[in-house]
């Protein structure tokens, strides 16, 4: 699998529990031994959720184009 950076916009809370929960963790238990490892596996169980519920369990179909980019316009959700 080939790995690749990106940078998304995540509330500073959220970056703050999730380098805490690691720091203390450090890869004691599953999918902690970094940021990265944590922000990859819940990214891959969200995606799988999302197919599940939204697209028959299906991969959704593979994007050509760009996304919009910047902080999200949802801060409420």
């Amino acid at each position: 699998m080939t790995r690749r950076a990106m940078t998304p916009y995540v509330s500073e809370d959220v970056i703050a529990r999730a380098k805490a929960a690691v720091a203390a963790l450090g890869g004691d238990v599953a999918h902690t031994a970094s940021m990265s490892d944590l922000v990859e596996h819940a990214l891959h169980r969200e995606v799988e959720r999302l197919e599940r519920r939204y697209n028959n369990g299906d991969q959704f179909p593979r994007l050509d184009g760009k996304l919009r980019t910047g902080p999200s316009t949802n801060q409420g959700r």
